[in-house]
């Protein structure tokens, strides 16, 4: 359980990372109007690579700052900056490209700050607790929904002012740490190559889910309501996450959410995107959130900081992944069915007992090895029975071959390859006759 300090501790940081993602981007939105359509491109480029790609430097800052608060208090100072800059600015000249590059500068450091001072700090009083993780992280997207749809002066000051405030609470609030947790007396171990490993298939994951978590909204007309809609809904998955991760586990519940996150995926035509699968998936792929920052933390203990900064850095380079592609239904179809079937199949495996990773990841591996190039196949030359069955019965033999090299037992490797593939075959028919009937 924890401490009615570490409580009150989250929730104020909850609120403030509400408040900095809605001042930060409130500012830029204000900037939006008054600027050149040529110079939107490098203020949000500026803003964004700032905001997350530098967090791992100032997460290893942070991780060796023996003022717990003292991230908290130069993030304050870059918004406060940034805000009244933008102010005498907007009063008496016209923004310049030089002048927008310090603005976006101001805004991002400061936002980069404060993330990782918010990660760190929930990591070290709830002891790594993924419900306070999520807790923490939830927050954001909401406020950078609220910053963009009602972005005004007043409400840029209204941020500022009440982030003054409750940063000011703060630095007189007591920090108790939970029992195992970090201390900055404690010299920081070099993680060992395992760990790396592990942190690097995390990095993948959320590279994976930013790109994924675009995609699932793609045609899907966004009007305010429709973006609130969505703001909450992903809230509400970043803070449940933690919850459905300790009721039945870090594995199965990542599982699940990858297979609803991909069924949803394919509830699409070519004329509309019905609304209630992409909030479901959108639900879903935000429940993996304070998972993977749990993972993280275990993988580099006592550098929660430096942990939440390289989550933080790859959210870029997958959003814009998913931006940047013009992705076709067959694209999002493929993607789909890829990530049912890994969700279905390493499930099964699973639901069979086997715990080893290597089995696992390798399960994972296998997948992407057989099933995109076998939709590929069907998608490029036609989906007949003939060939669909060809397809479905080479797959089996090779993924039959593939789990003999990690268990050793021919018998073992048939039935994980038999029971595997039926199982995803069954669940993708299964799918498709709801989304028929459905659409």
């Amino acid at each position: 359980m924890m401490s009615n300090c570490a409580k009150s501790m989250i929730s104020i940081a909850t609120v403030l990372h509400f408040l900095v993602d809605g001042l930060c981007v409130c500012a830029l939105y204000l900037m939006v109007g008054t600027v050149d359509g040529a110079d939107l491109l490098p203020l949000f480029l500026t803003y964004n690579i700032l905001a997350f790609m530098t967090q791992p430097l100032t997460g290893w800052w942070i991780d060796r700052c023996k003022c717990k608060h003292a991230a908290l208090l130069v993030a304050i100072g870059f918004l406060a900056l940034a805000v009244a800059f933008q102010v005498a600015v907007a009063s008496w000249w016209q923004f310049s490209p030089f002048q927008i590059i310090i603005s976006a500068f101001l805004l991002g450091m400061g936002n980069s700050f404060f993330h990782v001072w918010g990660g760190k700090l929930t990591a070290l009083v709830t002891g790594n607790d993924m419900r306070g993780l999520g807790i923490f992280v939830s927050s954001g997207v909401l406020g950078l929904t609220i910053g963009v749809l009602y972005a005004s002066w007043w409400l840029l000051a209204g941020l500022l002012l009440l982030l003054t405030i409750l940063g000011a609470i703060v630095l007189h609030l007591p920090v108790a740490f939970a029992e195992g947790s970090v201390t900055d007396l404690r010299p920081l171990p070099s993680p060992g190559r395992k760990a790396i490993v592990w942190l690097l298939a995390i990095l993948v994951f959320v590279l994976l889910r930013s790109f994924v978590g675009e995609v699932v909204s793609v045609g899907v007309e966004k009007s305010s309501a429709v973006l609130l809609l969505l703001a909450v809904t992903a809230m509400i998955g970043k803070a449940g996450g933690g919850w459905l991760a300790r009721w039945c586990g870090i594995g199965r519940a990542i599982v699940a959410c990858l297979g609803v996150t991909a069924a949803c995926l394919m509830f699409r035509d070519a004329d509309r995107v019905p609304l209630l699968p992409v909030l479901l998936g959108v639900f879903a792929i935000n429940c993996t959130m304070p998972m993977t920052l749990h993972l993280a933390n275990r993988s580099l203990p006592l550098r929660e900081g430096l942990a939440f900064g390289l989550l933080a850095a790859v959210l870029i380079p997958g959003n814009m992944l998913a931006t940047g592609l013009q992705l076709s239904s067959d694209h999002i179809f493929m993607l789909s069915a890829l990530l049912l079937t890994i969700a279905v199949e390493v499930g099964m495996l699973m639901l069979m007992g086997e715990k080893r990773k290597d089995v696992l990841i390798g399960a994972v591996a296998v997948n992407i090895l057989t099933n995109v190039p076998l939709n590929y196949f069907l998608l490029t030359y036609g989906n007949s029975m003939e060939r669909l069955i060809t397809g479905e019965l080479l797959v089996l033999v090779a993924e039959a071959l593939w789990y003999f090299c990690f268990v050793r037992q021919w018998r073992k490797a048939a039935i994980y390859s038999l029971l595997c593939n039926a199982t995803s075959f069954l669940v993708g028919i299964l799918i498709q006759i709801i989304i028929i009937y459905s659409l």
